[in-house]
């Protein structure tokens, strides 16, 4: 999509007073209907190092004025992007993006009625959420009142860049929490085997991206374009044997889902410091004086596929127990910006008693065959109520109580730990609840049926009747109707560690394997991915990388150490047989061309098996590594001689399977290499690139394949990426290379908020990295520079402290 741009103009704020910004409003000009015309907001806003705001009130609505207004200073485009996403008006401003991306959202975000829903949602908040969201919006609003000459950065001048109610901010946070939006475009091809007179489908499905749509759709259940690591190691684990915490979030570099850096205090109400996404209220990962957590994007499925047999009489219908039951349509209208202006566009999505429609090409061959999808949650409104109880907890106990109070977490799992060594595991997302007599049926399918059993393992689906009743999801007393409830979910609490990095609760603790909780959490006794299996080489006691040292327990700088060894597992398993194998056949025949593999395996074997900038060796595993299917990687098949064990899952599968092939993909890397005149031993960092605007970084980190905790992703073939102008990469790619561009490899995500948090006898010491940096503005003196100290491996400690604070306060 094309993007408003103007020139950029790096504003201050009106008012400063000692070192800090005191911000006021008398109501809300936009939204008076909606706010409270005699509530006085006001708040102070500190800049420390890197532009990092703190942020005090005497109020909720006067926190989230304060926190919105320092937001809107760093993001307002990011900010006004989402909000425009979340009303369903993208494709008017920006055409009909890339694949109809546009198109797709806003015709899901309007029959999934979250405009409107949001005024219920917020009706259903407590008071302290509600004025905290009418406080943030009086805030946006107020930073675009006062800067009505210019917005600054990327969108300025922009119309769509407006003052908003309350309710707005509602509607982003359910269309973030819920899982549909992110699958629009399968929901829009979804539709009926015989033509409908009334509906001219606005997108067109040729075979040519039927594949490509499809591998998008599984890869937004998912949510794999956002990962993690986090540890939360206890009392036997650490040196001082108190709580140390690793955040490490693996989210998107660009956009609106990146994470912003704040202090929010209330005295004696509220003090937390963390990160947020752009755009919402609260620290989502941070820590208060006695805990401190993270998340990981869970394993679990949020969302079920349900298999619908059509009436091929009247196709309006579908198959329920003994007969039919009608489909319910619901006609959306979008405005579309094409090149003679907006055109209105109508579509239909169809919708069963599970869900909406769903196109999953090539899952059935049947015409009158289709699916439907549920999302779990469709109905979690309390999300932001679970995140603010979880920042004021004063114990442990108290933060699992949050969970249990709201079971409202969508999508994530919650590692944490506390002043007093008390580490903690929960997979509180929210997942369907399926009956005993369904999973025991779905179970017994899965185990006889490969395909089945592979889409589970490898896509996530969970693939059942939906002609059948015992397949709908059970009442429960959760707070989120239909969903399982808090004892259900995956809990594991331990002295000495837990830890996830994105696959299911089953060895969270490796020590004492999970009991067995609903397959929609994911599954058991089975593979993991290298990445996880990696997290747990570096965790345990006798680890042979020894980041620990000798006692065996870990300090701050032995985690950032741990993290940042960007040591490569996959390497380590693989590479000695590799090697052994290329000495013993130095050539290999391509295509009619000899392919001389001496100078290559010299270099493989000099590498230090690591992807560091100035790792030699580390371009050529990778071009070698990811002519593999990425799950080869954890299932084994082609890539892995020795297949999963379950009793062994920390060291199978293993061993280098069929090396003829390995030679001949190492010929491929070798000679893709030489072709684009890439010497064989060129540094990691002379490719791999951070792109902030017009500058660019060389970082350090590795793929999903490589076995490396600290991830930084790519982008890929065919993937297109152009949701701000602040991304400067090439999508024209080298060769047959899945990821090396003429830019290089292009980090699109990967760690964003980095934060290593210790609790000693003074309270929670913390250092942490905001990767891609505090702001969004590339006339920030804050775009770029934590980028820098990324690059650098230099960690920056977090002010916490009042006396910090002031120690540190920015002049302007």
């Amino acid at each position: 999509m094309h993007l408003h741009t103007a020139p950029l103009k790096h504003l201050k704020l009106p008012f400063l007073m000692i070192g800090s910004v005191l911000i006021a409003a008398c109501g809300d000009k936009a939204a008076d209907a909606q706010a409270v015309d005699s509530e006085r907001y006001r708040a102070e806003i500190i800049r420390t190092d890197y532009g990092v705001p703190h942020i005090t009130a005497g109020s909720w609505g006067s926190l989230g004025f304060g926190e919105a207004y320092a937001a809107a200073e760093d993001h307002v485009c990011n900010m006004a992007l989402a909000l425009l996403q979340s009303r369903g008006e993208s494709a008017a401003v920006f055409g009909p993006g890339d694949k109809q991306a546009n198109v797709a959202r806003d015709v899901v975000v309007k029959a999934l009625d979250i405009p409107a829903r949001a005024k219920g949602a917020l009706a259903a908040q407590n008071t302290d959420i509600r004025s905290w969201i009418e406080g943030y919006a009086a805030g946006y609003n107020h930073y675009l009142e006062t800067h009505t000459d210019s917005v600054g950065s990327w969108c300025d001048g922009a119309s769509w860049v407006q003052p908003v109610t309350p309710e707005a901010f509602m509607a982003q946070y359910l269309t973030l929490v819920q899982t549909l939006p992110r699958v629009g475009g399968a929901l829009l091809a979804a539709g009926l085997p015989s033509p409908q007179d009334a509906v001219a489908s606005i997108v067109p499905t040729p075979d040519a991206f039927e594949q490509a749509l499809l591998d998008q759709t599984l890869t937004h259940l998912r949510l794999e374009g956002m990962g993690s690591n986090a540890w939360a190691l206890g009392t036997t684990r650490t040196e001082n044997g108190r709580g140390l915490l690793l955040a490490n979030p693996h989210y998107p570099w660009y956009g609106i889902a990146r994470f912003w850096e704040k202090h929010l205090t209330i005295p004696g109400t509220y003090d937390a410091y963390g990160v947020g996404l752009v755009g919402t209220p609260g620290v989502a990962i941070g820590f208060n004086e006695q805990v401190g957590w993270s998340h990981t994007v869970s394993n679990s499925k949020r969302t079920v596929i349900y298999q619908l047999t059509l009436d091929p009489q009247n196709p309006q219908r579908y198959r329920w127990k003994d007969n039919w039951r009608d489909l319910e349509s619901v006609e959306v209208e979008v405005d579309v910006l094409g090149e003679s202006g907006l055109e209105r566009m109508t579509h239909t999505m169809w919708f069963s008693h599970h869900g909406p429609l769903i196109h999953l090409p090539g899952l059935s061959e049947d015409p009158y065959t289709v699916f439907a999808v549920r999302d779990a949650n469709a109905d979690n409104q309390q999300t932001l109520a679970q995140w603010q109880a979880m920042a004021t907890a004063k114990s442990m106990d108290e933060f699992i109580d949050a969970h249990r109070r709201f079971n409202a977490m969508p999508w994530v799992n919650t590692i944490a730990t506390s002043a007093d060594g008390h580490a903690v595991y929960i997979d509180n997302s929210t997942v369907g609840a399926l009956r005993d007599e369904a999973i025991t049926q779905w179970q017994q399918q899965v185990s006889t049926n490969p395909k089945l059993q592979q889409l589970y393992l490898a896509q996530g689906l969970v693939i059942l009747d939906g002609s059948q009743p015992i397949n709908d999801w059970r009442q429960t007393d959760a707070p989120v109707p239909n969903t399982e409830p808090f004892d259900r979910r995956p809990l594991i609490e331990s002295d000495a560690y837990v830890f996830n990095a994105n696959d299911s609760y089953w060895l969270s603790d490796p020590a004492n394997p999970s009991a067995v909780y609903s397959p929609l959490y994911g599954p058991t006794d089975s593979p993991r991915s290298v990445r996880t299996r990696m997290n747990m080489e570096l965790l345990r006691p006798d680890s042979p990388y020894g980041y620990a040292g000798e006692d065996g327990k870990f300090s701050i700088q032995e985690v950032q150490a741990a993290l940042f060894g960007n040591d490569s597992l996959t390497a380590r398993l693989l590479l000695p047989e590799l090697l052994a194998a290329c000495e013993k056949a130095p050539k290999r025949t391509l295509d009619g061309d000899i392919v001389d593999l001496e100078q290559a395996c010299q270099v493989l074997t000099s590498w230090d098996q690591s992807f560091n900038i100035d790792s030699q060796g580390a371009v050529l595993f990778r071009e070698w590594l990811t002519r593999y299917p990425y799950t080869d990687t954890y299932l084994g098949r082609g890539l892995f001689a020795t297949p999963f064990d379950p009793k062994q899952p920390r060291t199978t599968p293993n061993g280098l399977a069929d090396i003829d092939t390995a030679l001949d993909r190492l010929a491929e890397a070798t000679r893709l290499l030489t072709e684009a005149g890439i010497p064989l031993d060129s540094p990691l960092g002379h490719h791999q690139t951070a792109h902030r605007a017009d500058q660019k970084f060389a970082v350090h980190g590795g793929n999903r394949r490589e076995g490396i905790a600290n991830l930084q992703i790519s982008t890929r073939r065919g993937q297109h990426y152009d949701e701000t102008p602040v991304f400067t990469g090439s999508n024209r790619y080298i060769g047959d290379s899945e990821s090396l561009s003429e830019t290089g490899y292009n980090v699109i995500h990967g760690s964003s908020f980095i934060m290593t948090l210790g609790f000693t006898e003074n309270g929670p010491k913390a250092q942490a990295i905001l990767s891609y940096s505090e702001s969004g503005d590339p006339a920030s003196n804050h775009f770029a520079d934590q980028t820098q100290l990324y690059r650098d491996k230099q960690w920056r400690d977090i002010l916490f402290t009042r006396e910090q604070i002031e120690a540190h306060v920015q002049s302007e």
